[in-house]
């Protein structure tokens, strides 16, 4: 490969992740259309490079192309996110218990600082920070985990559910909650409480989940009734 051809390789990966990130973040919202020619106008790139990075996006669930309509953000139905945390949740428990397998002490200081991390970002309202260190600390689980394929489909299962990704952070209750249990994560390592710790890994990604479907429900029933 000529350094080209490697040079356009690394500029259309660069366009990918910007997008997944566009989507990812809340900047394109569910159901919201994907114009290929306005997209290539303010991304600065030809409208080939956008349809083939929709295309990708539309393998990993995050973009929906309908037939003689274009492509949209991925929009999930009740079903569809109640099956996809079916899953994720057998796998997260599988996760803790390899992980738990390979935890040493080093490993238990670190998620001790992260944790306490996250609840300096919480209380110095830094939104951003306390939800990019919150990712940090479960992908250090998944990778003291040591299982690629484990780690690959659950993030996949993650970012199918993007939609998902701040409801939770909007309730004091939950994020109380959330921060109780990152401190419950690392005395369950600690002690190698297998059960206590699929007991928390089912328990935890649910927050968000629940949270949702709970608005998702408040919003029908509010328009039922105008």
């Amino acid at each position: 490969m000529d350094v080209k051809t490697k040079n356009r390789k690394f500029e259309f990966e660069g366009l990918l992740s910007r997008l997944e990130s566009m989507i990812l973040t809340g900047i394109f919202q569910p159901r919201e259309r994907l114009i290929e020619l306005n997209l290539a106008d303010t991304l600065n790139v030809s409208r080939f490079w956008i349809r083939d990075a929709l295309k990708i996006l539309e393998t990993k669930g995050l973009v929906t192309v309908v037939p003689y309509k274009g492509a949209m953000v991925t929009n999930l139905e009740e079903d569809e996110i109640e099956e996809i945390f079916q899953v994720r949740i057998n796998l997260e428990r599988l996760a803790v218990h390899l992980a738990c397998e390979k935890m040493r002490s080093s490993d238990l200081r670190s998620l001790k600082r992260m944790s306490k991390h996250i609840r300096v970002c919480f209380e110095s309202e830094d939104l951003e920070s306390m939800i990019s260190s919150n990712a940090a600390f479960h992908d250090y689980i998944l990778k003291l985990a040591g299982n690629q394929t484990l780690t690959q489909t659950i993030n996949q299962l993650k970012a199918r559910c993007h939609i998902l990704r701040h409801s939770s952070w909007s309730s004091r209750r939950i994020v109380d909650q959330i921060l109780n249990e990152h401190d419950d994560f690392v005395l369950a390592f600690e002690a190698k409480d297998i059960p206590r710790l699929e007991e928390l890994a089912s328990r935890h990604i649910t927050h968000a989940k629940d949270f949702y479907l709970l608005q998702l429900k408040t919003k029908k029933a509010l328009s039922s009734v105008r």
